[in-house]
């Protein structure tokens, strides 16, 4: 059982299944352009080795009594999800969902690659730490939507309802022709009122809120790459005979620290 998990861990069967999921990306591709039988015999091959190796992974973490890992590991468990997935007949109102779930396979690209595994747990971590930021971010957003509707609604209709107004203030927030709102306003007497309340949003939401963003990833990044290294750390030997030799280590130096000490 050793061996079968040096190999489903190996350098060799990792490449190779990164080379199939590579192909499989192609052909659901290809697939888009023309169905042809040949990609779908080809897509049926792809998904049979992908079988097989859940199956070699599913058995080599039951040999080294690595169930429970195996199991708390999200990325196995996305596989599972995939595979099985795709054994559920694409009939009925299910047929378009079990279709994403196919096209979902190119995803195991990153599951291959550990560089971009960092970048999607780094993500996932800031979804999570976030929220206290999007919670924020929400509630300036509904003061400034309502600010609007207060102040321009009457005038422009970006600015008529709650709603038109949160979906205008997120396109200015993204740059898109937001200088149009201001010179609308050219030569009407809430010019200034626009000017202010549009450089304001900007500086708030771009200037701070974002850059608020950017530094709970930055600091995710680290945290996950300083797991990232502990985990690919090479074990330390904690084996009675690695205890015995530091113990005689320690007493060798003990010993010469007392006869410097009596001479």
């Amino acid at each position: 059982m050793k061996r079968l998990h040096d190999f489903v861990h190996g350098s060799f069967f990792t490449t190779a299944i990164l080379i199939v999921i590579a192909l499989n990306a192609v052909l659901i591709g290809w697939e888009s352009y023309r169905a042809d039988p040949w990609v779908e015999a080809l897509l049926a091959v792809c998904l049979w080795i992908f079988v097989a190796e859940l199956g070699l992974k599913i058995v080599a973490a039951v040999g080294a009594r690595q169930v429970r890992a195996f199991l708390a590991d999200g990325w196995n468990l996305f596989d599972v999800v995939i595979v099985a997935a795709a054994f559920v007949p694409a009939v009925g109102p299910l047929a378009p969902i079990l279709r994403v779930l196919r096209i979902l396979r190119v995803f195991r690209l990153v599951r291959a690659v550990p560089e971009l595994r960092v970048i999607v747990t780094v993500l996932l971590r800031s979804l999570v730490s976030m929220k206290y930021i999007a919670l924020l971010g929400g509630i300036v957003l509904y003061i400034y939507a309502i600010i609007g509707v207060e102040l321009f609604g009457p005038h422009q209709p970006a600015y008529a309802s709650l709603h038109e107004a949160c979906f205008t203030l997120f396109r200015v927030l993204t740059g898109d022709n937001w200088t149009d709102l201001r010179y609308a306003a050219e030569g009407q007497p809430w010019q200034w009122k626009s000017t202010a309340f549009h450089v304001s949003w900007i500086v708030v939401s771009t200037f701070l809120l974002i850059n608020l963003i950017v530094g709970a990833v930055l600091n995710n990044y680290q945290e996950v790459q300083a797991i990232e290294a502990r985990r690919l750390r090479p074990p330390v030997d904690a084996s009675d005979e690695r205890l015995r030799e530091l113990v005689a280590s320690l007493s060798e130096l003990l010993r010469e620290r007392e006869a410097r000490r009596e001479a």
